[in-house]
């Protein structure tokens, strides 16, 4: 018996098999693709007890998810219709513990929480910080640990950069990141204080703002400090990171409010976690710094 993870990317839906020599270099792309699936079990072993308490909690079909395809590596990208990276594998590995499928739909971040709250999907697998502001809408079920920081141009003059020092700086954040939400509330503490504003330009996907940041158009980008870490140690990079890391805090997969699914994702995730192949996912894109020897539900800090 086969299983694949399918994902629905754009307006063409197209069946993908996710493996786990799947992931790749690159950090963008487009368009849909099939490939031949492959056999179960990539990661792990399904749990028989797990499956059966995903079908008692009222999950009997293929789960529906939801993942942007271009967060960029080492999270989720489009290689040529073919799906890789981080959230991509950790989905599959879920899939395998579970015993079921997990279909995975392409849509933009600022869509993945509303697409929730309307009942599109039963989860969302891509990387989204664990916040409190967040909770109100979503439950959390956490899988590593990450922070915000900015980037510069390699051969930036700016060595350092804080929030507290981006006042009149212009900054680019990706729409609906935890990141546009530090700077904009940034941005009003710089006008409290009687500072120039942050001035904050907000892109549809990662790539627009780093093609922003090395074209000179923006002076900083503020993100993730796995990906940023991940992007500056690529042998083309013409980018460095500069400051202090912001906010350390859990990133986890976003599911509707008090959702049964909850406690078998949880349950899930840590079986892989005491197996060993959550680990080997990290160590594949690295990231083993951000790992949890304990899967947490809603432990954001702030």
């Amino acid at each position: 018996m086969n299983r694949t993870t399918r994902l629905l990317t754009l307006a063409l839906t197209a069946t993908l098999a996710l493996t786990a020599c799947g992931g790749g270099s690159g950090d963008a792309g487009s368009g849909a693709g099939q490939t031949t699936a492959k056999p179960a079990g990539t990661w792990a072993s399904a749990d028989p007890a797990l499956a059966e308490e995903l079908k008692a909690a009222g999950f009997t079909g293929p789960l529906k998810g939801a993942t942007d395809l271009t967060i960029g590596m080492p999270w989720a990208v489009d290689e040529g219709g073919k799906p890789a990276g981080l959230d991509i594998d950790l989905g599959e590995a879920l899939g395998d513990v579970l015993g079921t499928e997990i279909d995975l739909q392409n849509t933009s971040f600022d869509s993945l929480i509303p697409g929730l709250a309307a009942g599109r999907y039963d989860v969302t697998i891509s990387a989204m910080l664990d916040n409190k502001k967040r909770q109100e809408q979503v439950d959390f079920v956490d899988f590593i640990i990450d922070s915000s920081g900015f980037v510069v141009t390699a051969d930036s003059d700016i060595d350092d950069l804080t929030l507290e020092t981006s006042c009149g700086r212009t900054i680019g954040v990706v729409r609906g990141s935890a990141e546009e939400m530090y700077l904009s509330e940034q941005s009003t503490k710089c006008e409290q204080a009687g500072k120039p504003a942050v001035k904050l330009q907000v892109f549809q996907q990662l790539q627009q703002a780093m093609l922003a940041v090395t074209s000179g158009r923006i002076e900083a980008l503020c993100g993730d400090s796995l990906q940023n870490a991940y992007l500056e140690a690529k042998p083309d990079s013409k980018i460095k990171q500069v400051g202090e890391a912001i906010n350390e805090a859990p990133v986890g997969m976003a599911l509707p409010k008090g959702s049964k699914l909850v406690p078998v994702l949880q349950k899930a995730l840590q079986k892989l976690v005491d197996d060993g192949a959550y680990l080997k996912i990290l160590e594949k894109y690295g990231v083993a710094d951000g790992a949890l020897t304990k899967i947490t539900v809603n432990d954001a800090r702030s």
